[in-house]
């Protein structure tokens, strides 16, 4: 089942890479939304292939691990323990201090440095899917990347091709060519916009938050529209499972990490702000997302291979191996498909509200 799941996931990064190969244009602003999610495949799959599969493992490329494993974290946002809430938020401002200093102060006639800017956001058919921000959290990039532009460059094609080379090998026998959501990306869907970060924040989320905040939020935001925006357009049925997987972890973890916010700011927090997380937190679905057995159905999803106490309850001719059933007695693969889908949608759309209040 593991190997199931692990080469269905690496078709979709298969699919995917094949749209940005052909057209490196239009995938910038997809690649660096994809990153975090295509570095946790790539992670877990090659750590559970050296287990089950240790002769295949041996015989792929994976290059780069260090900085691929970091930016698979990214995805757990607050919930890393190795990091929570304090040091994600301190990640943003270190990103958020670095591009001040690379971007601010540098035109020569001062009276027009009010005119100078230090973030970019870049916007999918008008949602926001991404900042210059979010890239730098998600693509795990190092402490003083903004400062040494020049050397950035080739970090990160190296690392792309990491990724891809490792994904080819490993995807490399399966049946992987038709549609991806890439498919329906083209070069006017996506617009960017750079703004004076210090204003931009000012007028975005709740005056009680700080800067940082503000950020992690914004990276909330942005991984939520990826799903709902992009993803949705992801018709091909082989890429059902795995964009369910991605909705789902991303659910888990954002829901998570706003309870972990909620906790540390709520008393600064204005009553629209505390109205909208309790109507984001306290929602059926997203109870039943964090609830009973969804860590172990969350850890399954991640590293591909069920706790002991699951694996007697599952079957390779199941629909999804049985795994929603033996976590959620009341439901079937496709009525939580839907549910997480339109819950994602939800999300986005609360989170789009917030970030205007």
């Amino acid at each position: 089942m593991a190997r199931l799941l692990i080469e269905g996931d690496l078709a979709f990064c298969r699919r995917f890479l094949e749209c940005v190969v052909e057209d490196t244009g239009r995938a910038v602003v997809p690649i660096f939304c994809m990153n975090s999610y295509l570095s946790l495949i790539i992670h877990e799959s090659y750590r559970t292939l050296k287990v089950n599969d240790p002769g295949f493992a041996a015989s792929l490329a994976y290059e780069h691990e260090e900085t691929i494993q970091r930016a698979r974290l990214s995805v757990k946002f607050f919930d890393d323990s190795k990091t929570g809430l304090d040091k994600a938020g301190d990640a943003f401002a270190r990103i958020i201090d670095e591009g001040r200093q690379v971007f601010l102060g540098n035109t020569w006639f001062s009276l027009a440095r009010w005119l100078e800017t230090d973030l970019a956001e870049f916007r999918y058919r008008g949602r926001l899917v991404a900042t210059t921000h979010t890239v730098a959290f998600t693509m795990a990039l190092r402490a003083d990347a903004l400062q040494d532009l020049p050397a950035l460059g080739p970090e990160l094609r190296a690392v792309a091709r990491a990724q891809s080379a490792y994904i080819s090998q490993a995807a490399g026998h399966l049946p992987w060519r038709g549609p991806s959501f890439m498919n329906s990306i083209t070069h006017d869907a996506v617009q960017d916009r750079n703004h004076r970060s210090e204003r931009h924040f000012n007028q975005i989320f709740d005056a009680g938050l700080p800067e940082k905040m503000k950020a992690s939020l914004t990276a909330f935001q942005c991984s939520l529209n990826v799903l709902d925006a992009m993803l949705r357009d992801d018709d091909n049925p082989a890429s059902a499972e795995t964009v369910f997987k991605l909705r789902y972890i991303t659910l888990y973890h954002v829901l998570s990490s706003l309870e972990k916010l909620r906790d540390e700011y709520e008393n600064a927090l204005g009553s629209a702000s505390r109205s909208l997380l309790a109507t984001m937190l306290d929602h059926p679905v997203s109870a039943e997302i964090r609830s009973g057995e969804a860590r172990h159905f969350r850890n399954t999803l991640i590293h591909y291979t069920p706790a002991e106490h699951l694996a007697s309850k599952l079957s390779t001719n199941a629909p999804y191996y049985g795994l929603v059933e033996a976590c959620f007695p009341d439901r079937d693969f496709p009525s939580l498909w839907a549910a997480v889908a339109e819950h994602t949608g939800w999300m986005a759309a609360l989170m789009d509200q917030w970030s205007e209040v």
